[in-house]
């Protein structure tokens, strides 16, 4: 469960002196409550560099409107990458009354990247502050608007996306936004600010955000080791980048805390560069908590502020990152690191009630339900860790698929004579 322990009001400087930062950094962020779509930018005195994603398999849109929170009359990038990239466009447009939209004939992005991945479309450009189309002004407040499309055939062209996929903010400054709730604007400490309790062994993590780096604290009922990660495809174990910590009885006593490649075959791997830094640990009796931070975006992975991550952990016995047991590990899918939101609740199943007034209850044989192309199971389930469960009963069996990922792996039916 998550937990926000407090709305930090302070603001974050955008602006930088010189060249933009060539290391993926950010300055400030905005989450909007559109389909995931958020948007990160730093500037300096004549361009500025925007990321756009949404959680959508579709074009996302950033634009601005001078005159009114609208989307007309607007400056847009409407931008998709569709098919791993090979089908990709984004350029400026112009949107006008009755909807009409239409590319500009003079561009003004520049160094344009874009990748689609787990669902998630993020487009990063850069754009000069002045451009014969838009003139943006830092200090000045602007209406910002955004938008996605609906998928399927019109994913990847800028057709009418629908009042539900879209949205705008009034007057934000773009030399300095407000905080997300788990960011500040100065140096780390351990006032964390966002957390997350879990239901393994009285696991629980906090954490804390600047623009540059992030600190967390993990804690677990346990004498032995903890362990928190981060895996870009799944909530699975592997492949995955995981900071595993131990300490003995004590304070400061005998810490390794380090981060590990985790991969298929339970192979557990340090990296080669280690970028954790401020490291602490406590053990007291059956309680270990380690805190450490690290950079956003370091060789081996990148935590995005804005972009949401597959979060895994896991406790084992002794201070050697051992095998720990499935009933020791688990996940959640896309946490928010910079909001602290969680993922969207799955609506329970529905159905058709039977007369005997149950949704996943049907009456005759289950056969044909089990055998179907596609099967034709009336109830499902979604865990956490990338395992979905699929059933029908009737009064004396249940028809059920065991799915991981996209590839079942047990189909069956077999006997019950309880119900509960």
């Amino acid at each position: 469960s998550l937990h926000l322990i407090s709305q930090s009001q302070n603001v974050s400087d955008c602006v930088v002196v010189g060249a933009l930062p060539t290391d993926g950094t950010f300055r400030c962020f905005f989450v909007t409550d559109t389909n995931g779509i958020a948007f990160s930018w730093v500037a300096n005195s004549t361009d500025i560099r925007f990321e756009v994603l949404g959680q959508v398999e579709s074009y996302v849109a950033l634009g601005f409107n001078q005159e009114r929170l609208a989307m007309d009359p607007a400056i847009a990038m409407i931008g998709s990458c569709l098919d791993g990239g090979a089908n990709t466009m984004i350029a400026d447009f112009q949107l006008a009354a009755g909807r009409v939209v239409t590319q500009l004939a003079e561009q003004a992005l520049v160094d344009i990247q874009c990748q689609q991945m787990n669902g998630i479309t993020t487009i990063q450009f850069d754009r000069p502050l002045i451009s014969p189309n838009l003139t943006l002004n830092l200090t000045e407040p602007v209406n910002v608007i955004w938008a996605n499309g609906n998928g399927g055939d019109d994913a990847d062209v800028p057709a009418n996306h629908g009042s539900a996929n879209r949205g705008g903010t009034a007057n934000l400054t773009l030399a300095t936004a407000p905080l997300l709730p788990c960011q500040v604007a100065g140096p780390l400490s351990d006032n964390f600010l966002c957390s997350f309790n879990t239901s393994t062994n009285g696991l629980t993590f906090q954490w804390v955000a600047n623009a540059t780096d992030i600190r967390f604290e993990v804690s677990a009922l346990v004498d032995g080791y903890v362990a928190i990660g981060f895996n870009e495809e799944a909530v699975l174990m592997d492949p995955a980048i995981s900071v595993i910590g131990s300490c003995a009885e004590g304070v400061a006593i005998d810490i390794d805390i380090r981060e590990f490649s985790l991969a298929a075959g339970r192979v557990v791997t340090p990296l080669v560069n280690q970028t954790l830094f401020d490291l602490a640990c406590v053990q007291v009796g059956q309680n270990t908590t380690i805190r450490f931070s690290r950079p956003l975006i370091t060789n081996d992975s990148q935590l995005s502020l804005t972009a949401p991550i597959n979060v895994i952990w896991a406790t084992g016995p002794g201070d050697a990152p051992a095998f720990h047991g499935n009933q020791n590990r688990l996940g959640t899918p896309l946490l928010n690191l910079g909001t602290g939101m969680g993922p969207a609740v799955t609506p329970a199943p529905t159905g058709v009630p039977t007369p005997v007034g149950q949704v996943c209850i049907v009456e005759g044989p289950l056969e044909d339900i089990a055998t179907a192309e596609p099967a034709n199971y009336l109830c499902n389930f979604d865990t956490t860790i990338g395992i979905s469960l699929e059933w029908t009963l009737n009064d004396t069996h249940i028809a059920y698929s065991v799915s991981q990922n996209t590839g079942r792996y047990s189909e069956g039916i077999c006997r019950t004579t309880t119900f509960v």
